[in-house]
């Protein structure tokens, strides 16, 4: 691949330069981990991350793999890449990612390309999560949380380059290179970013093939004025693409194009009670295809090469002003708004009725604006209080004129050309204080978030009583999130407990049984139903040397359909883990120990957007080692053995396998077997 050779010369060379200055530099260490392995809390029920360090497991090169070492979030395996990520239990919607201020949505009717399959991490600085209904600044409807996915955007003290570069090569044909590289002035930054990640199919434990082979690139370039200290205007660009198999379905992705515009202006201190002023705006384009004949044979009742060609463009903005009337006061006052149009085309036959030449057909219209109010007071030295509320009017227009029943049969839309409205608020509180020795933080916060349903509930989705899903109620959730964050001696950590009740959660059941003429059809629904979850997750470290520290992360969500007086589905089971590690700034190893309990309490057939329910899972211990080499502040070796005892296991919201000419169906898509991987890290 031409482009990926390039990527991979730029980094040799700068290999080659950097090396000559190595020698200098071995006198000053950072003491960052070298292989991050598990997240801490930052602050209360806020966690941040440098997706650019290297990380273990290794992830695959999308936004969903990188959040699986914080502890709440597991992630829902289709294939090699383009995973689900679940948070305590939540999924799609519930959980939102913002990248550097924007929001993109995928456009497949059956999740194939979530948000995270457009984002990829390396490109950013940090990860920030806000766990729960803790923010009102960041979009509607985050009853899970949201995820950040953020640039650095301070002002250069002088001229210079910097850039970061690393390159992968692993088991399975692993391969990824990536340079993200800027050129600056105190009143100019240009920046561009290009990777380029690939892996062949992967094999089980037992060493069953899984249909799972990727491969994805991405370029992003920005170009930053920063007249002086306290005004930056930016404006970027991006465009990425690539394609995934699939082990759970009929289909692959063989396209998953993105166009990315955005303007951001930001001015600081403009008076002695307005701290700054954020503007931004952006558009993002998806255009996705699936088929059956790139990356399989047509086989079976799926002979026929057919293909589905859905996009989505999606538009928004958002104004945000802080204010500063005293010095313990901080008040964010702010706007946002987003607009999305959904179409699609498909064909039985591509042979004969190529794609391409069909034309495309809306489907659904999204119109969102939303107004926010953040409040936070410092009352005394140790102690805080923070509280918001938002306002979000909602439109949305179901614009198909038939319903698709299966393959071969449709029928009218009953709710063609219908458009509803809703008003949505959402709000919450926390309270956070530091105790007298100043080592252990206290807090509690409840929120309360309303949430649209989405495209996938709404327009994908048919009703108990109707083939259109269009006017199922609204989500409500309410949340208490306590807990304490620690430090004393070589002690480091968190404790977090959480409960919620959710009225009108929004469920999907499949096959479920309607009237059909002459019988019953079986077809996947979205019911309304009142609903629990509450859980736990723990993460610590103890330092027992200046050398060698342990972690220990843990974390359990368990569910309740209050309705149906079952249990909440797709939930993941209690997971912990536990690490030793050395690190002495020059040289690094490490040893994790990953067990998942069984999980024996499910609900067949029922679930969320993402995947159901179809029966339990047995528990899992997953061994993995790594090691590092830092030759110098600027250029570091990491090395790694994922999976080290061959473990054959499945996440249990994993998705189900499907038959897949020459490959073995499994009951779930199974975790990859052993992994060896080396990766070098270059910056300067």
């Amino acid at each position: 691949m031409p482009y990926q050779k390039s990527l991979t010369l730029a980094i040799v060379a700068a290999v080659s330069q950097i090396s000559l200055a190595a020698e200098q530099s071995q006198a000053t260490r950072t003491l960052e981990e070298m292989v991050v392995t598990g997240v801490r809390m930052d602050s209360p029920l806020n966690v941040v991350t440098n997706p650019k360090a290297p990380r273990q497991p290794l992830p695959a090169h999308d936004g969903a793999d990188y959040l699986k070492t914080i502890p709440g979030f597991s992630v829902i395996r289709k294939g090699g890449a383009d995973g689900d990520p679940v948070l305590r239990g939540m999924a799609g919607s519930r959980l939102s990612m913002m990248m550097d201020g924007e929001m993109i949505l995928g456009g497949c009717n059956n999740r194939m390309d979530p948000p995270t399959a457009y984002i990829f991490p390396e490109a950013y600085d940090a990860i920030r999560v806000i766990k729960g209904p803790q923010s009102v600044q960041f979009g509607p409807g985050n009853s899970a949380g949201v995820v950040l996915f953020e640039r650095n955007d301070t002002r250069p003290i002088e001229s210079g380059w910097d850039v970061h570069s690393s390159a992968v090569g692993g088991s399975f044909g692993r391969h990824d290179a990536i340079l993200d590289a800027s050129l600056s002035t105190p009143d100019f930054t240009l920046r561009g970013t290009a990777s380029d990640s690939a892996q062949d199919n992967y094999e089980d434990g037992d060493g069953t093939e899984i249909h799972s082979e990727y491969h994805r690139w991405n370029t992003q370039l920005s170009l930053a004025w920063t007249p002086d200290d306290t005004t930056r205007l930016e404006v970027g660009a991006a465009r990425s693409d690539g394609e995934a198999a699939y082990a759970d379905r009929g289909v692959d992705g063989s396209k998953f194009a993105r166009e990315n515009y955005s303007i951001k202006f930001e001015k600081q201190n403009l008076t002695a009670i307005i701290e700054s002023l954020e503007m931004n705006a952006f558009y993002n384009y998806v255009d996705h295809v699936m088929d059956n004949y790139t990356l399989r044979e047509p086989a079976g009742m799926m002979a026929t090469p057919m293909a589905m060609n859905p996009d989505r463009e999606t538009t928004g903005g958002r104004l945000a002003v802080t204010l500063k009337p005293e010095p313990q006061y901080n008040v964010v006052l702010g706007f946002d708004t987003q607009a999305n149009e959904h179409t699609s085309r498909n064909t039985m036959n591509q042979n004969m009725m190529p794609y391409q030449d069909m034309a495309r057909s809306p489907d659904a219209e999204f119109t969102q604006y939303g107004v926010f109010g953040e409040f936070s007071w410092d009352f005394s030295m140790n102690s805080r209080v923070i509280s918001g509320l938002r306002a979000d009017r909602w439109q949305a227009t179901d614009k198909r004129q038939n319903i698709a029943l299966n393959m071969m049969m449709s029928m009218p839309n009953p709710t063609y050309g219908d458009e509803r409205q809703e008003t949505l608020k959402s709000g919450f509180f926390r309270y956070e204080t530091a105790l007298k020795s100043g080592t252990t933080t206290f807090f509690a916060g409840v929120g309360h978030s309303e949430r649209f349903p989405d495209y996938w509930e709404m327009i994908a989705k048919e009703s108990e009583t109707s083939v259109s899903g269009f006017y199922i109620d609204p989500e409500k959730t309410t949340q208490l999130d306590v807990g304490f964050m620690y430090q004393y001696g070589g002690w480091d950590g968190s404790v977090s407990v959480f409960a919620n009740e959710i009225q009108d959660y929004l469920m999907i059941e499949s096959g479920y049984q309607k009237p059909a003429m002459g019988g019953t059809r079986s077809t996947s629904v979205v019911r309304n139903i009142d609903a629990r979850t509450w859980g736990l997750e723990l993460d610590g470290v103890y330092r027992f040397s200046d050398n060698w520290r342990t972690e220990l992360t843990l974390s359990s969500v368990r569910g309740a359909n209050d309705t149906d007086g079952r249990t909440l589905p797709q939930l993941p089971p209690l997971e912990g883990r536990v690490g030793v590690y050395y690190d002495n700034s020059i040289w690094s190893a490490g040893m994790m120990w990953r067990s998942l309990a069984a999980q024996d309490r499910y609900d067949l057939n029922r679930g969320n957007i993402v995947g159901q329910d179809f029966g339990p899972t047995a528990s899992a211990n997953v061994l993995s080692l790594n090691g590092g080499w830092r030759y110098s502040d600027n250029l570091m070796f990491t090395a790694g053995v994922d999976n080290a005892l061959d473990e054959t296991y499945a996440e249990h919201i994993s998705r189900a396998g499907a038959s897949i000419a020459g490959f073995d169906q499994t009951t779930r898509v199974n975790e990859p077997g052993r992994i060896v991987w080396l990766r070098a890290q270059l910056t300067f």
